[in-house]
């Protein structure tokens, strides 16, 4: 590729590179950039434009679609669901926690189909999700977290699904002392 005068404007160094096949470089600013360069930035700028929320939404969201059993393409298709049920926009999507609704729906389920108790409606209180992106949680009392302990400590371990671990682990249920009947019993046979 020739070499410009310093005068001469970027406009010019595109021209050249388009003539090259963008097999070379061009100057911009101060410094080279490399054709893989300028598409991998033109490539974030077109998903950044199609996708709102960022990189590290899609990560999380992701990574707990795995953490679950499931992954990418599962949480995408929870999100067009959702898009779908709501008639909302992506732009107005929350993608964490429409994955966190709806592995606490799948749990919800599981438990049911286990021992016949809906986590949501045979409880006093209830968890939640709470949105807020990467930062989304579930959210729930004390008095919360320990009815589902004790719900889902009448099913077996090794029956949990992924939803049911999922659930387990994220509301952090290994740290609720259950306090009923039978684990009084067992700790007394156990002495």
């Amino acid at each position: 590729m020739e070499q410009p005068h310093k005068q001469q404007t970027a406009k010019y160094y595109m021209q050249q590179l388009l003539k090259e096949n963008i097999k070379h470089f061009f100057k911009e600013g101060d410094y080279l950039v490399t054709d893989q360069q300028v598409l991998d930035r033109e490539i974030a700028d077109f998903t950044a434009r199609l996708i709102p929320f960022g990189s590290r939404d899609i990560a999380v969201a992701v990574k707990t679609a795995l953490e679950a059993g499931h992954d990418g393409d599962w949480a995408a298709d929870q999100i067009e669901q959702y898009m779908e049920d709501t008639e909302t926009s992506l732009k107005n999507i929350d993608p964490v926690a429409v994955v966190y609704e709806s592995l606490l729906q799948e749990a919800r389920s599981d438990i049911e189909s286990a021992i016949n108790k809906d986590i949501l409606n045979d409880t006093n209180e209830q968890v939640y999700v709470y949105g807020n992106c990467m930062c989304t949680t579930l959210d729930y009392s004390n008095e919360a977290q320990q009815e589902l302990a004790e719900i889902m400590t009448q099913i077996p371990k090794e029956d949990y699904t992924d939803a049911m671990t999922w659930l387990w682990n994220n509301a952090n249920l290994d740290d609720v002392k259950i306090e009923t009947d039978n684990v009084e019993t067992e700790l007394k046979e156990d002495a």
